[in-house]
């Protein structure tokens, strides 16, 4: 925000999907097509603490789970080279999955030193934190 403070600012997938298609395609229908509602043009919310700016406070309860039981499947020789494949598959396409993943093993990184050559500045996941919060 200019004025200094902190904004949070919500979004709407089904607008956010359609004006993805929308740029898919040419003409110049595409504005209006990617227009939120006016109720929600304009709708920012002014944050009083970085500790209301939490993203898993709206998500505690609907985590997303696996639609199928899965199953581990080892992939290769050591006990950690494991993967999870769905129990709905078909015997004949899980033996197919699991020989093209068998087949491709040394395209698997398992540690970090799988990767040589690689920047650890890549590889590395930095969280920015507020110390405040």
């Amino acid at each position: 925000m200019d004025d200094g403070k902190v904004g949070i600012v919500r979004g709407d997938q089904a607008i956010a999907r359609k004006c993805y298609h929308a740029s898919l395609r040419t003409g110049n229908d595409r504005e209006s097509k990617c227009s939120p509602p006016k109720s929600q043009a304009d709708r920012v919310n002014m944050a009083d603490d970085f500790a209301d700016l939490d993203p898993r406070e709206d998500f505690q309860e609907g985590r997303v789970s696996p639609i199928e039981e899965l199953k581990q499947i080892l992939i290769g020789e050591m006990p950690h080279q494991v993967t999870n494949l769905g129990t709905a598959l078909e015997l004949s396409e899980e033996e197919r999955i699991i020989t093209l993943l068998k087949r491709n093993l040394d395209l698997f990184a398992w540690h970090p030193s799988d990767m040589p050559g690689i920047s650890e500045g890549i590889i590395t996941h930095k969280l920015s934190l507020f110390p405040n919060v």
